[in-house]
């Protein structure tokens, strides 16, 4: 198996910066959060410095605590080279570029999106990654640390090891015709498991819309920073989630007016039961998941598209696609082509529904790659 030492060159032709926030609020449920955020943004150089610090030690070592993800503690490493740099100037080449946000999956860390981040701030937008207490694991600029909590853990644990999901599972078919996975979708979502998994993606979601207002006051300038005047939100701002992110995409596509599309990178439908997200949404994944999320598109009144990813493994639509070092967590896809494979359907939709280029995520040719389902309920 390949190993790498470096993460990818950027795609696009802007130099990349990342800068580090932290947040704090009051949920809807009176619980206080803490979050922080990576947002990768165009630069015109990388002004001498050295690249950004991958995945911080501190919160590498916390998966020696969490029992979701300890399997990854030997088969992951976080000695890699990025292609961003922290605090660069923003790019005078634009008046204005446009944001989108990234959500890592359940139990990840927020640098886990650092290639696809990387990629699209590279071509032109503001790139901004969340990590969500008690659901994710991160170290907060002020040097606090943050793991995933044991509420989080045992929620995830119930769910795979529930009786019921286990013989759903045992059922999934294969490229299921659309009426079976609309029904194995609906047994799913209506686990009573699931209600608690639901909950956790809520509040995921409130934390993307209050970042997201923060932004607003970035750019208006009541709040200092490079990005004041500088972020085109009135276009509408895009969302994509990776695993139990994807869920956490689709709900602020329903619940928030200023996102104009979302993308769920092989993930579910969890919280999603008989909602219309009213937003254009790419559901990109490997089979048997359209088992999973078939419900988003039935009920979707904008378009809902499925491409089915044969040869991909569940983790290889994120960074560890480059930083495992366990050929058993990989697919049969070449890193390179898997990392060029999600960034371009992610880019060329983004570019679509938010900027209104004649970019097609149709028009896209990958070897394995199927358009399954193309839904409009208009």
């Amino acid at each position: 198996m390949k190993t790498y030492d470096a993460f990818p060159e950027p795609i696009g032709g802007y130099t990349v910066g990342r800068t580090q926030m932290d947040f704090e609020y009051m949920a809807s449920d009176h619980s206080k959060r803490e979050l922080t955020a990576f947002v990768y943004y165009p630069s015109d150089s990388n002004e001498g410095k050295t690249t950004s610090t991958y995945m911080f030690p501190e919160v590498y070592e916390m998966l020696n605590e969490q029992p979701l993800l300890t399997a990854l503690k030997d088969a992951y490493s976080i000695d890699i080279q990025t292609q961003c740099y922290d605090d660069l100037a923003l790019s005078g080449k634009e008046k204005h570029y446009p944001v989108l946000f990234y959500v890592c999956g359940g139990g990840g860390s927020p640098e886990w999106g650092t290639v696809i981040c990387t990629d699209l701030a590279s071509m032109g937008y503001v790139v901004v990654s969340v990590g969500h207490q008690n659901s994710t694991m991160y170290k907060c600029k002020d040097g606090r640390l943050f793991n995933v909590s044991k509420d989080f853990s045992d929620v995830i644990m119930a769910f795979s090891e529930d009786p019921e999901m286990v013989e759903l599972a045992g059922k999934m078919e294969m490229r299921p015709d659309e009426e079976t996975a609309i029904e194995m979708c609906q047994n799913v979502l209506t686990l009573p498991i699931l209600a608690k998994l639901t909950e956790h993606s809520e509040l995921q979601a409130e934390d993307i819309r209050y970042v997201a207002d923060y932004l607003f006051k970035l750019d208006s300038g009541e709040l200092n920073s490079i990005f004041k005047g500088r972020l085109w939100l009135n276009i509408g701002m895009g969302i994509v989630g990776h695993s139990y992110g994807g869920p956490t995409a689709a709900i602020v596509c329903r619940d928030d007016e200023r996102f104009a599309c979302g993308i769920g990178l092989d993930s579910g439908a969890f919280g999603l039961q008989g909602s219309d997200l009213k937003k254009p949404f790419l559901l990109l994944f490997s089979e048997p998941n359209y088992n999973m999320n078939a419900i988003i598109g039935a009920n979707n009144s904008m378009e809902t598209y499925y491409f089915s990813v044969d040869g991909a493994a569940h983790l290889d639509y994120c960074d560890i696609v480059f930083t495992n070092v366990n050929e058993e967590l990989r697919g049969e896809r070449d890193a390179m082509e898997m990392r060029n494979l999600v960034t371009d359907y992610t880019k060329n939709f983004f570019d679509h529904y938010i900027l209104q280029k004649a970019a097609s995520v149709e028009s896209l040719a990958y070897v394995g790659v199927d358009l399954v389902k193309k839904t409009s309920n208009k």
